[in-house]
C-alpha cells in the first residue's frame, strides 16, 4: 500500500525554508513535487513488485514463473474462457500431497479447464461376489427399484448403483467400469442466477414471470426453459462434488423428496437444494388486493408435470405447482394472481446474449467509441464522466425527485428525446423485471440527433453516501454503475432514428447493451451513423433487426455477442459487422439469417441459422448452416468456415466441406485405384463428406441450454476447425478443445499407474 500523501517531502521541511521559498516564488516547492511523482511511482512498481511474490496476488505473466519454481508443467491460458494457470500452480502443492486420489483428479480438471467437474473411480461401481472377510453393507449387485429418485440418477456422475464389467477403455469413452478405469465427468454448461434479495432490500432484484394459458413460465418470455442449480463453490480439494456443487438441471425428485421432508419435519438429511438461506427458486406472488408480492413458503411448492391445460382447484392460499424441467408455474384456480416474481438460475454455455454476468469490457469500449473521458478511477464498467446526462429506469425503486428515476423505458426515451443535438447520455436498465412496451403506446422511439451518441445498459445503479453529509444521506452517482447481475426485458417494439440532416458526416450514434428485447427492433428512415448492440438478446422467431428502406447510407451496423433474429436491411448502408453471435429464427424456419443483398457483410466467429444474402462477404470462423450467397465474388474471402454446399460465395480458404473433400480426392487420385473410375469415386466422396461433416447442434430451440451448442459427435473437422483451433462458429471464444488439451496433458502428471482416465460431458 502508497504511503504517499500529497506534498509529504515538501512538509518535511523546516519552517523556515518553506517561508523563504513562498518569498521566491516557491521554486522549491515545484521541484520536490516532481521529485514526489517519481517517488510515487517507485513506490507503486514496488508494492507490486511484493504483490508479485503470491500466486493469489501476481500478475497473470508472472503465473509461468512461479509455476516453473514448482515445476509445474505449462498449460494453455484461455482469456476468453476465464481460464488462467493460476488456480493450477496454487493448488500444485496439495496436488502432490494427494497423487493420484479420486479429489486430486476432480480439483485438477476444474483448475485447469474451468468446468465444473466430478471424478468416479469405477472400480467401486462393480458389482462383485459377498465375501466374508470383507463383508460389503450395500448391495453388491441387484439395485433397489423402489426408490424412483435414486433410479434417475443411474448412468450418471452421481450412479449409485453397480455394473457388471466392461472392458474396454475408458480414455477412448467407450467403457467405464472397469478397474483400472477412472471418469471425469465435466460439465459444459454454466448456470447463471438471476435475481438477488427480496421485496424490501437495498437492491432487490427479480424476474418477471410470463402468464400463459392456464400457467406461468419462468422465463419471461413465456418460454419453456429448464431450471438449474445454482451450484454452491467447494471449500476443500478433499471433498467431491455433489449435486449441489454442479450447474445440472433440477430434478424433479429430487426437489419433491426435500419439500416433503420439510412439509414432514423431517430434519435429516437436511436439503441441498431448498436450503432456508440459499434456495434454488423463490416465488413472490401478488394476489388481488394485496399492494406487495408476498414470498411463498417453500413448504406449499409442491413438484409435478404442468401440462398447457393445467387446472388446480387447492383452497389453500399461495399454493403453487411447479414443473422444474419446463419452468412452469400454476396456481389454485382459486387464486386470483396479479403478479408473479421468480428468482432462479437458467443454464447456457457461456456469456453470450443478454445476462446477469458481467459486462464491463464492452461497457467501457463503447465508453472509447462515443469519446467520453474514462480516466478518472473508481467504476468498474460505468461512466466516469459526471457531465454526462444519465438517467435510471426501475419498476422497484420509487421517483426519489432527483429527475434521474424514470417508471419505464418509454419515460426515459421521451426525456432523452428532448436533449439538444450533441448530447451523450445514458439510460440505465436496473432491474430485470418485464417492461411492457406494448400497452398501446406504440413503439418506443429514440431520436437521435447530429453528434447524440446514447447507450441504453442494463446494470446496477447503486446508492453511495454523500461526503460530508449526515449518516444515512446517500445518492446515485452519475457514472458509478456495475454492467452485471441485471437481465433487463423489453416486451414491445423499439425503434432507432437519426435526425441528423441527410448531407451531414456527424450522424449519431446508439448502443444498446445487455437488453432481452421482445419485439421488433428497427432503424427508421433518416441519417444514423451507427447502431450497436452487445450482449443483447433479439428473440428469435419474436421479432426482427431491420432498418428500413429510405436513407441511413452512413449507417453502420454492429452485433458483438448477442443472439439477434434475423436481420433485414433492403437498402445500402455502410455496412453489417457481426461477431462471436448467434443470428437467425429457430428451427426449421425457412427465413433468412441475414438478407442485405445491397450491403457489405462482415462476420467473425458467428452461427447463422438460416440463409444469407449479401453483396459482399468476409468472414472467418463461422458456420452458415444455410444457402449463403455473395452477389459480388470478386472481393472478400472465407476463412477457417462451413459453407453448405450450393453456396455462392468469394475465395474460400480452409473451409469445410470443401477441405475435406479436396484431401480425400487428393489422396485417392495419389493412390490411382484401378477399380473406381475417379469420376465416379470422387463424386462419391462429395456425397458422403457433404452428409457427414455438417454442424450438429444440441438444440435450436432459444430456450433450450444447449442452444447453439455443437454436439460432441459434430465432426472434429467443425469441432476443431477454427483458426484458432477451437470450434468453429459462436463459441469459438470458451475454446473448447484447448480445456480439454489441458486436462488430458495434466492428468498424465496425476494419475495413478495402470489406470486409464476418461472424459465424459454431462452438458
Amino acid at each position: 500500500m502508497s504511503l504517499y500523501m500529497p506534498e509529504r517531502l515538501y512538509k518535511l521541511l523546516p519552517a523556515f525554508y518553506r517561508v523563504r521559498d513562498v518569498d521566491q516564488g516557491e521554486p522549491l516547492r515545484a521541484l520536490l513535487a516532481v521529485i514526489e511523482g517519481e517517488l510515487e511511482r517507485i513506490e507503486a512498481d514496488t508494492s507490486v513488485l511484493y504483490d508479485n511474490w503470491f500466486i493469489e496476488t501476481c500478475d497473470e505473466w508472472v503465473v509461468p514463473y512461479i509455476g516453473d519454481l514448482l515445476g509445474v508443467r505449462p498449460i494453455r491460458a484461455i482469456e476468453s474462457a476465464g481460464v488462467s494457470a493460476r488456480a493450477y500452480v496454487a493448488n500444485t502443492i496439495a496436488y502432490r500431497r494427494r497423487k493420484g486420489t479420486a479429489v486430486v483428479l476432480e480439483q485438477l480438471a476444474r483448475d485447469v479447464t474451468g468446468w465444473p467437474a466430478r471424478a468416479v473411480e469405477f472400480f467401486t461401481r462393480l458389482a462383485t461376489a459377498q465375501h466374508m472377510n470383507h463383508v460389503r453393507l450395500e448391495p453388491t449387485a441387484t439395485p433397489g427399484v423402489r426408490d424412483a429418485a435414486l433410479a434417475e440418477l443411474a448412468d450418471s456422475a452421481f450412479d449409485p448403483f453397480l455394473h457388471t464389467l466392461e472392458v474396454r477403455n475408458a480414455a477412448t469413452r467407450g467403457g467405464r467400469f472397469n478397474v483400472p478405469n477412472v471418469g471425469i465427468y465435466l460439465w459444459r454448461l454454466r448456470s447463471y442466477p438471476v435475481g438477488a434479495g427480496a421485496p424490501g432490500d437495498e437492491s432487490p432484484d427479480f424476474t418477471s414471470a410470463r402468464r400463459v394459458g392456464a400457467y406461468w413460465t419462468i422465463h419471461p418470455a413465456g418460454i419453456d426453459s429448464p431450471l438449474f442449480n445454482n451450484a454452491r463453490t467447494e471449500t476443500t480439494i478433499t471433498h467431491l462434488a455433489g449435486e449441489e456443487n454442479v450447474p445440472g438441471a433440477l430434478r424433479r425428485l429430487a426437489l419433491h423428496a426435500e419439500l416433503e421432508r420439510l412439509r414432514e419435519e423431517i430434519a435429516t438429511p437436511a436439503p441441498v437444494f431448498m436450503t432456508e438461506a440459499d434456495p434454488v427458486l423463490r416465488v413472490f406472488v401478488q394476489l388481488a388486493g394485496e399492494s406487495a408480492p408476498v414470498e411463498v413458503r417453500r413448504e406449499d411448492i409442491y413438484l409435478c408435470e404442468i401440462p398447457d391445460d393445467v387446472e388446480l382447484a387447492s383452497p389453500v392460499p399461495r399454493v403453487l405447482a411447479l414443473d422444474p424441467s419446463r419452468g412452469r408455474l400454476a396456481f389454485p384456480a382459486a387464486l386470483t394472481v396479479q403478479q408473479v416474481w421468480v428468482q432462479s438460475s437458467y443454464g447456457f454455455s457461456g456469456d453470450l446474449g443478454g445476462g446477469p454476468y458481467d459486462r464491463s469490457a464492452a461497457v467501457r469500449a463503447a465508453n472509447q467509441t462515443v469519446a467520453i473521458d474514462v480516466s478518472a478511477a473508481g467504476n468498474v464498467g460505468g461512466f466516469f464522466d459526471i457531465e454526462v446526462w444519465q438517467v435510471g429506469v426501475s419498476h422497484l425503486t420509487p421517483d426519489d425527485g432527483s429527475g434521474n428515476l424514470f417508471a419505464s423505458l418509454r419515460e426515459a426515451v421521451a426525456a432523452w428525446n428532448l436533449q439538444p443535438p450533441g448530447t451523450t447520455g445514458v439510460i440505465v436498465l436496473m432491474d430485470s423485471l418485464s417492461d411492457h412496451a406494448d400497452d398501446g403506446g406504440g413503439p418506443v422511439e429514440i431520436e437521435i440527433g447530429e453528434r447524440s451518441q446514447l447507450l441504453i445498459v442494463a446494470g446496477e445503479w447503486p446508492l453511495e453516501a454523500i461526503p460530508g453529509a449526515p449518516p444515512g444521506s446517500v445518492q446515485r452517482v452519475p457514472g458509478h454503475f456495475d454492467a452485471q447481475q441485471i437481465r433487463a426485458h423489453l416486451v414491445g417494439d423499439l425503434v432507432v432514428r437519426g435526425s441528423a440532416a441527410a448531407e451531414s458526416d456527424n450522424a449519431g450514434a446508439c448502443f444498446i447493451n445487455g437488453l432481452m428485447l421482445e419485439g421488433q427492433l428497427s432503424v427508421a428512415p433518416g441519417n444514423l451513423g451507427s447502431l450497436g448492440l452487445a450482449h443483447c438478446t433479439l428473440i428469435p422467431g419474436r421479432g426482427t433487426l431491420s432498418v428500413q428502406a429510405g436513407g441511413n447510407e452512413r449507417l453502420t451496423l454492429t452485433v458483438e455477442r448477442s443472439i439477434c433474429a434475423a436481420i433485414t436491411v433492403p437498402d445500402p448502408i455502410r455496412g453489417i459487422m457481426i461477431s462471436d453471435s448467434i443470428v437467425g429464427d429457430d428451427a426449421g424456419s425457412p427465413d433468412l439469417s441475414v438478407d442485405a443483398p445491397q450491403t457489405a457483410l462482415g462476420a467473425l466467429r458467428t452461427s447463422f441459422f438460416g440463409g444469407v444474402i449479401a453483396q459482399t462477404l468476409n468472414a472467418s470462423d463461422c458456420i452458415f448452416d444455410g444457402v449463403v450467397h455473395a452477389l459480388r465474388r470478386q472481393t472478400g474471402c472465407v476463412r477457417f468456415s462451413y459453407v453448405p454446399p450450393g453456396s455462392a460465395v468469394p475465395r474460400r480458404y480452409r473451409c469445410q466441406p470443401e477441405l475435406e473433400i479436396a484431401t480425400r480426392i487428393a489422396a485417392l487420385r495419389q493412390a490411382a485405384l484401378p477399380a473406381l473410375p475417379p469420376a465416379s469415386a470422387e463424386h462419391a466422396i462429395r456425397i458422403e463428406v457433404a452428409a457427414l461433416i455438417r454442424p450438429l447442434f444440441e438444440s435450436r430451440r432459444y430456450g433450450d441450454p444447449g442452444f447453439g451448442q455443437l454436439e460432441l459427435r459434430c465432426g472434429a473437422q467443425i469441432r476443431s476447425g477454427a483458426e484458432s483451433g477451437a470450434e468453429m462458429g459462436a463459441f469459438e471464444f470458451l475454446k473448447q478443445p484447448q480445456r480439454e488439451a489441458n486436462l488430458r496433458d495434466a492428468l498424465d502428471e496425476y494419475l495413478r499407474f495402470g489406470l486409464e482416465a476418461g472424459l465424459f460431458f454431462v452438458t
